[in-house]
């Protein structure tokens, strides 16, 4: 036990540097007070754990900077998964043009994307699925657009698009998985964890993920605002 002491305080002493960098700039107070608490914890074990939930705290702490998802490199990373929810509604009413105005090679390409890469399976949902159905997947494709569009003007509205779109787009899945023609065109004699299982977990994180900075987006703006609210207020009292 006395042989890994020293490098069990090794390791906290170089977490704790760790955290103490990714600490904002303004919490430059919380660094010093991480090393001084540090040094008065005798027990190498405990001295460990303190360094770890330093770390967390750290990372907790700089996801609030206004700076995280706010410079251009992060809105512009935000609108990649918001893109590809865009193409995730716009699927359908493609698909579905794509039949109607007998473009083969388009549908047949859209079709490679869809279980059993086959468009013509999906022909009797197509029919059966009522024009407004199409309309909710369209206006939630636009709405997800805007929501992009206002996220690089920086915009604490591009969350609130994102939400809109992301129900009507829900309503819209909902509504059509209880068309007869949907259990048909989805039915599948053997299951698959591809399709089953690792499809929906992904298409899970890819709606929760942009969402989720969307929101830090907004709290950064908000922040900002106050920062400079506050700043202001300094100057008119000085």
């Amino acid at each position: 036990m006395r042989t890994n002491a020293p490098r069990l305080r090794r390791c906290a002493t170089q977490l704790i540097l760790h955290a103490g960098r990714i600490l904002p700039p303004c919490r430059s107070v919380w660094a010093c007070a991480m090393k001084s608490e540090l040094n008065h914890i005798d027990d190498d074990r405990e001295a460990f754990r303190w360094a770890v939930g330093c770390v967390i705290a750290s990372y907790v702490e700089r996801t609030k900077t206004p700076g995280l998802f706010n410079s251009w490199y992060g809105r512009g990373f935000l609108t990649i998964p918001i893109a590809a929810q865009v193409a995730s509604m716009i699927f359908a009413p493609l698909l579905m043009l794509s039949h109607r105005r007998n473009w083969i090679s388009l549908a047949t390409f859209l079709g490679s994307f869809t279980p059993g890469d086959d468009y013509r399976r999906f022909i009797p949902l197509m029919n059966a699925t009522p024009w407004w159905l199409y309309s909710l997947w369209i206006v939630a494709s636009l709405l997800f657009l805007l929501s992009a569009a206002q996220l690089l003007r920086r915009r604490r509205s591009s969350f609130w698009l994102f939400v809109a779109a992301f129900l009507i787009g829900a309503v819209g899945d909902l509504i059509s998985r209880l068309l007869p023609a949907y259990r048909t065109a989805f039915s599948f004699p053997e299951p698959m964890f591809t399709r089953d299982y690792l499809v929906p977990i992904l298409t899970a994180a890819v709606t929760a993920a942009p969402a989720l900075g969307l929101w830090m987006h907004g709290r950064g703006l908000a922040s900002e605002r106050y920062s400079r609210t506050e700043n202001h207020n300094d100057c008119v009292c000085g």
